[in-house]
């Protein structure tokens, strides 16, 4: 019961994110450009964790900063720059569940750079079974193949960069709080 807050707020944040597809593409269809929404939802997302986040400006060292940059890169800007053009392109729904591939692609990544990780039964059936989950819960039981290629690479391309974005984060995620490398490489 001590982490019910803790669970609300991951829900709530969960629930955000499946949302914003749907109003991603809403703000397309009236006309705003995929730099656009970008720029708005950096704007806002900017201003509500520089309130939160301590004022220290500068990370204790370049190659954090190089880091910083990458993670703002990947993180930031492939990723909704990719996302957004992919939605304008694409179904929402394709979109939504090749983006969700992002821990799938995660661990694949993980399993070729990085010595520690392993390929472990659990890991790749655990990983196999959230994704049909996702599939199932996206597409309601009415899977209808359309593809738009353009729209589904952009897709993907935002999948691999937020799994690029996810492998990087862990070299800096044990100096610096969450709200600080939010804010820096936002």
């Amino acid at each position: 019961m001590k982490n019910l807050g803790f669970h609300l707020l991951a829900i709530l944040t969960i629930a955000i994110w499946g949302v914003t597809f749907v109003n991603t593409k809403v703000l397309l269809q009236h006309g705003l450009q995929p730099m656009e929404i970008f720029l708005l939802r950096f704007i806002v997302a900017y201003l509500c964790i520089w309130t939160i986040s301590p004022r220290r400006v500068l990370s204790d060292s370049w190659k954090d900063e190089a880091l910083f940059f990458i993670l703002g890169l990947v993180g930031g800007t492939v990723y909704f720059v990719a996302e957004n053009t992919a939605i304008g392109l694409s179904y929402v729904n394709n979109v939504s569940f090749i983006v969700c591939t992002a821990p799938l692609i995660t661990m694949l990544l993980a399993i070729l750079f990085i010595k520690s990780v392993k390929a472990t039964v659990p890991l790749v059936l655990g990983s196999l079974i959230a994704l049909v989950g996702v599939a199932i819960v996206i597409y309601n039981g009415h899977f209808v193949l359309r593809l738009n290629p353009l729209g589904d690479f952009l897709a993907l391309t935002a999948a691999f960069s937020w799994a690029i974005y996810s492998l990087v984060i862990k070299k800096v995620s044990n100096r610096y709080s969450a709200t600080y490398i939010t804010r820096k490489s936002g």
